[in-house]
């Protein structure tokens, strides 16, 4: 969402709705992976620009604790790949009911997820 919102992808214009015009609407939560992520993929001057939008939001929960090795365990052997066990573990232990995402790769077709998937365009149109 960051990503496509910061660099105004014509692409995901839904990116940069959620993320200029409705992170009011939001809490977040941001696991240590995620924030990994964003430094590994982001400038730093759009890491600023990031940080204070997540100022706009209703509330934002930093979780710099790391996943449990367990949880991110069983997430390797359903079959997520790279850093998405972790994430993945990350919003399980923490009862997140919802990631947006334009990651379709993201837990591919896997039933019963503790959380739902969705797209930015999706999380717009739910907070209508």
């Amino acid at each position: 969402m960051w990503i496509f919102a910061l660099r105004k992808d014509p692409n995901f214009t839904a990116c940069e709705t959620l993320v200029f015009d409705r992170l009011h609407d939001l809490r977040l939560y941001m696991p240590l992976q995620i924030f990994i992520e964003s430094q590994r993929n982001l400038a730093s001057s759009e890491m600023r620009r990031m940080a204070r939008g997540l100022t706009m939001t209703q509330a934002v929960t930093w979780d710099f604790t790391p996943a449990r090795l367990d949880l991110v365990s069983q997430w390797k052997r359903r079959g997520v790949k790279k850093g998405d066990p972790v994430i993945a573990a990350h919003l399980e232990e923490t009862a997140v009911r919802y990631l947006i995402s334009e990651n379709r790769d993201f837990l591919p077709a896997l039933p019963a997820l503790p959380f739902s998937i969705l797209s930015n365009e999706e999380a717009v149109r739910s907070l209508r």
